[in-house]
């Protein structure tokens, strides 16, 4: 397309734009993999804008971002001056996206916008590979499609259809692909791979969850990101559905998606652990009866994921659980700040007690002074704890047990006296 031909912006569809789109970057001086391209082709198609409505000439610049982000992210593996370079283009689509103009275009022009999701889709799946950025684009601009039409349904199954007709093309030639390699390894007498496999295998399994969680079909949601874990799936991209149904106040399906992801994925960092419990926090204001399935599911994730399990235990005073945590742990008292103890010394005092013997047993068996000296520490924490529970006398009964059970170790006996627990 020339220029000259672009005097009507207003009657072109998305695929001319994308070809104006194309001959403009082909007059850059600069490749794309140099920072400097992203700003010569936005500069030369800006002035195309000039007779377009806003929502239009919004939906135009959207075009060209996405046309630069797949020319620039093409690959997983990128020199540091392309890495750059996508960050910055990612930058500009965020903050596109979020410049509060999406809902409009999604009334005056939804026909662009479903084309524009189209050219994404199709670009996607022509590609071995996409940015995990390109799914929540593309989510961002179903969310606006479907909130701002009553059809909604419709747009989403016929959205279903086009993208497993898509996958079943891509499908269909990678077989054929497959059929001639084998056959031109048999002309040779040689036995080759299968080949490297061609097609973006994350975007449509994503892409169709997506259309599955909006048409509330949340089982064909979950298995379509099981699969789609094997190609790549992060956690952000699944926690983009809990923000969602948070969003809206969803607290019952909130809670579903939760107990569902309750495995090994959530404690990949403690960032998406905590993101993780806060979700559970939310459901739990809102839905009370919830808060029993948070613990069984809380209890369900892998060993390493037990530091959100401890914490929420503290936050919701389940304090005799905690204990039974810590001691089943053989957790040292001293490794908690008096601070932290305070609330249970408050609330649950004797939930403390077998917390602190435990420690002093423990202690004791070191046979060395240091040993002795924390045992005692923790017998005068005890001390506090039997009088505060009005217990003085049971107290007096275990501490001459205890001085006469380890009457031989003589330095425990020196240290006992010093901290005046016993003549």
């Amino acid at each position: 397309m020339t220029k000259m031909e672009t005097n009507r912006m207003t009657e072109l569809s998305v695929a001319q734009w994308q070809e104006l789109i194309a001959s403009c970057a082909r007059e850059a001086a600069s490749s794309p993999y140099e920072r400097n391209y992203g700003i010569e082709v936005r500069s030369k198609v800006r002035p195309f804008m000039s007779e377009m409505t806003p929502e239009e000439a919004w939906l135009f610049e959207l075009n060209a971002l996405l046309f630069l982000l797949g020319k620039q992210a093409n690959g997983r593996q990128l020199s540091y001056s392309t890495q750059m370079a996508v960050s910055e283009t990612v930058h500009a689509l965020e903050s596109h996206l979020h410049s509060g103009l999406l809902p409009e275009v999604a009334v005056k022009q939804q026909g662009r916008l479903l084309e524009t999701t189209a050219y994404m889709r199709e670009t996607a799946l022509g590609r071995a590979w996409t940015p995990p950025f390109y799914l929540d684009i593309y989510a961002e601009l179903w969310i606006s499609l479907i909130s701002s039409k009553a059809e909604g349904h419709r747009l989403l199954q016929e959205e279903l259809v086009h993208l497993t007709e898509a996958v079943e093309t891509v499908n269909a030639a990678q077989n054929g692909e497959l059929r001639n390699h084998a056959r031109s390894a048999a002309d040779v007498g040689a036995t080759f791979g299968s080949g490297s496999s061609k097609g973006n295998g994350l975007f449509p399994l994503v892409a169709r969850a997506w259309m599955h969680f909006w048409l509330e079909e949340d089982q064909q949601a979950w298995r379509l990101l099981g699969a789609a874990e094997r190609h790549g799936l992060e956690l952000e991209q699944v926690f983009r559905f809990l923000r969602l149904l948070e969003e809206s106040g969803n607290w019952t399906r909130l809670e579903a998606w939760l107990s569902h992801c309750a495995n090994e994925q959530v404690g990949r960092s403690p960032r998406s652990l905590g993101e993780y419990g806060r979700y559970w926090d939310a459901v739990a204001r809102a839905l009370p009866e919830a808060e029993e399935r948070m613990w069984s599911a809380l209890a369900s994730l892998p060993p390493y994921c037990s530091s959100l399990y401890v914490a929420k235990l503290m936050r919701y005073g389940r304090w005799r659980q905690w204990i039974d945590y810590q001691l089943s742990h053989g957790s040292d008292p001293f490794g908690f700040r008096a601070k932290d103890l305070q609330p249970i010394e408050k609330e649950a005092p004797e939930a403390l007690l077998p917390f602190y013997h435990q420690g002093v047993e423990r202690y004791v068996l070191q046979k060395n002074r240091d040993g002795y000296k924390r045992a005692v520490k923790l017998l005068k924490r005890l001390a506090k704890l039997y009088k505060k529970l009005k217990r003085e006398q049971r107290w007096e009964m275990y501490i001459e047990t205890f001085a006469g059970r380890h009457s031989r170790l003589r330095a425990l006996q020196e240290e006992l006296r010093k901290g005046g627990l016993i003549p």
